[in-house]
């Protein structure tokens, strides 16, 4: 893949090459004297009619264009018109490459990185055709204006489109990790929770004073619930069972939130909601019945999830986070001194303590979260809609959870401790911002003595 890319790298380096070496110099110094002149002009217009196209909003917000995409836009084209050398040209291009890897990241439409393209063209023209130039050398001009930003585009094009793909393929290998034999158990695990949350609204229903209106839980804040809105659609797909559970379940929370108004809660109402119910748990046990033979690419020690996964479920969270405002967490979790275990009680110990630990965090979060086995002894957890007092709370727990478990398979209650670091999602539309935020809240974890929690 790496030669690959070299190779269209270095096609793209040429043809920019030829380009600067081919283009007249008179032409060539006054294109970059009016691309230094005004980037900060271009980028403010640049933002200014993006940020009124409806597809933009869900990316750009006016204090991350000021704070950062701005400044960092004009200086991105005053680079871009000034590498005429070798060196300069192959450090664009990484630049490029890199950008169309956050925009396919961040799940940007190409339509829309095409559209900013074109306004700077457009701007950049607008400016050579009112310079003191010749008719040939203005044409010349915007021609190499064109050409340019013709190639870094399809330079960002060809990163896209490789992560696009790549992204595509662990969509398909991520339903196919959900869809495996454990699936049986967590169907159970589901039904529960669905007729735990039963259980609980009719207790609610009966058990509060004359004075008082019932306060039920709701449906789609149990684990049931989280479990439909977060994971149901990855493990299955669009199917149309799923979407009769979700009809199903949404009636259920509306018609709870109006017998509970109207305060008309009798019996006949509560055989009817169980029977919703068990209709409900029906249709899960029929789509994972469905499901069960289907499995592939977990871990292959602790059966986790693994990191490939991360850009299909972390690119739905985050436009889940930004359509409801209902932000998701990331928490890194290390094992104190591993290595140590390794080098003492020999790897098998080592890799005793890790299934121990993986089965120990999905044993302990909800049906709505994400485990994934990060790198080595570290884990990554996404905790779905969480606010910071829950963060911490939760964080902790897990940290105190692994400090008391007697980690048996590596001996006699062998004990290890745990560092975390976490972070809530802060509305930032590349998820990585919030998993770099995590990773230098753990690394401050570790710097402070390790087996404790530090929130990023």
């Amino acid at each position: 893949m790496d030669s690959q890319k070299d190779r269209k790298a270095a096609i793209l380096a040429a043809t920019l090459s030829s380009l600067w070496t081919d283009t007249e110099p008179a032409v060539r110094e006054r294109v970059t004297a009016i691309a230094l002149a005004d980037a900060d002009a271009i980028s403010d217009i640049f933002y200014a009619v993006l940020l009124d196209r409806p597809d933009s909003n869900t990316f750009l917000n006016h204090t991350l264009v000021q704070e950062r995409l701005r400044p960092s836009l004009a200086r991105w084209i005053g680079a871009l018109f000034t590498a005429s050398t070798d060196e300069a040209i192959a450090a664009v291009l990484e630049q490029n490459y890199q950008v169309g890897l956050i925009h396919a990241r961040i799940n940007i439409p190409l339509t829309l990185v095409n559209a900013g393209m074109r306004i700077i063209k457009k701007e950049l023209s607008a400016r050579l055709l009112a310079a003191n130039l010749s008719r040939a050398q203005t044409a010349a001009a915007i021609l190499f204006v064109g050409e340019l930003l013709d190639t870094v585009l399809d330079n960002m094009h060809e990163a896209y489109l490789g992560d696009l793909l790549g992204n595509v393929r662990h969509q398909q290998s991520l339903k196919m990790f959900m869809s495996g034999p454990n699936l049986a158990l967590e169907g159970e695990r589901l039904k529960s929770s669905l007729f735990d949350w039963l259980r609980n609204t009719v207790v609610s229903f009966y058990a509060h004073d004359d004075s008082n209106r019932a306060n039920p839980p709701g449906i789609e804040s149990s684990d049931f619930g989280l479990w439909l809105n977060h994971k149901a659609e990855l493990t299955f797909g669009r199917v149309t069972e799923l979407d009769r559970i979700r009809e199903r379940t949404d009636r259920i929370g509306a018609k709870v939130s109006a017998a509970v108004e109207g305060g008309w809660i009798t019996p006949a109402f509560v055989k009817e909601l169980n029977n919703d119910v068990t209709e409900i748990a029906y249709l899960l046990g029929t789509v994972i019945g469905k499901a069960m033979e289907i499995e592939g690419g977990r871990d292959p020690l602790t059966r986790l999830l693994t990191r490939r996964f991360m850009p299909a479920i972390f690119q739905r969270e985050v436009s889940i986070s930004l359509r409801h405002g209902k932000p998701f967490a990331v928490l890194l979790m290390d094992a104190d001194h591993f290595k140590t275990i390794n080098d003492t009680l020999g790897h098998q110990a080592g890799d005793s303590v890790l299934t121990d630990m993986a089965e120990l965090l999905h044993a302990h979060v909800r049906a709505g979260d994400f485990v994934f086995r990060y790198g080595g002894e570290e884990f990554l957890l996404l905790l779905t809609e969480m606010d910071e007092a829950s963060l911490r709370m939760k964080s902790e727990r897990l940290r105190r959870m692994v400090e008391e478990h007697p980690f048996h398979g590596a001996g006699d209650g062998l004990r290890v401790t745990a560092s975390i670091g976490a972070a809530l999602h802060d509305g930032h539309p590349d998820y990585e911002h919030t998993v770099r935020r995590a990773d230098a809240a753990l690394y401050e974890a570790k710097r402070q003595g390790r087996n404790r929690v530090v929130i990023g």
